[in-house]
C-alpha cells in the first residue's frame, strides 16, 4: 500500500511489479493506452517455430498490429518482435482465415509494437538497420497505488 499523501498534498509513488498475465489484460482492456483507436483481436498466438505473439490488434484503419512485451529489459524482445512480424507476412492467408470474423486490412503490412520497461542503446542502434517493418517503441512505468497497480505508457521517440 502507498504511503499517505504528504502535506504539501504530495503523494509518494513506489515502483509495482507485475506479471505478463496482468499485462496482457491491462493492455487487451485499454488498448486505447498504447495508441488511440488499437482494439486487440487476440492474445497469445502460436506462431512457431517463432513462440506465442503477445497480442494482435488492428487500429482504426484496420491496420494489423502485432504488440510484443515484456516485463523486463531485454533485448531479445527486438528479435521475437521481427520474428513474429516475419511470421505474420509469410502466413497471412492463414491469418485471414483464423480472423474471419474481423475487418484486417491486408494490403498493408502489419504494424509492429514493442513495449517494455526500458530498451537498450544496444537494441535501439540494432534497430536503426531494420527497414521494415517501422518499430514503434513504448516505455511503460508501473507503480503501486492504493486500488492496486497503475501503469502509464509513453512512447520511445527516434534517435
Amino acid at each position: 500500500m502507498p504511503p499517505p499523501p504528504s502535506r504539501a498534498g504530495v503523494t509518494l509513488l513506489r515502483p509495482a511489479t507485475v506479471t505478463k498475465d496482468w499485462l496482457t489484460i491491462v493492455l487487451t482492456e485499454f488498448g486505447d493506452a498504447v495508441e488511440d483507436g488499437l482494439r486487440t483481436i487476440d492474445a497469445n498466438v502460436p506462431c512457431h517455430p517463432c513462440g506465442e505473439i503477445d497480442l494482435l490488434a488492428v487500429d482504426r484503419t484496420n491496420h494489423l498490429t502485432i504488440i510484443d512485451f515484456d516485463t523486463t529489459a531485454n533485448d531479445g524482445l527486438l528479435l521475437r518482435g521481427m520474428g513474429h512480424f516475419d511470421w505474420i507476412v509469410r502466413n497471412m492467408p492463414n491469418v485471414q482465415r483464423m480472423y474471419r470474423d474481423q475487418t484486417i486490412n491486408t494490403s498493408l503490412q502489419p504494424r509492429l509494437f514493442l513495449l517494455a520497461p526500458q530498451f537498450s542503446p544496444l537494441a535501439r542502434c540494432a534497430s536503426r538497420q531494420i527497414t521494415r517493418p517501422p518499430i514503434h517503441w513504448v516505455r511503460f512505468l508501473t507503480v503501486e497505488a492504493s486500488s492496486g497497480p497503475g501503469i502509464m505508457f509513453e512512447p520511445v521517440e527516434s534517435d
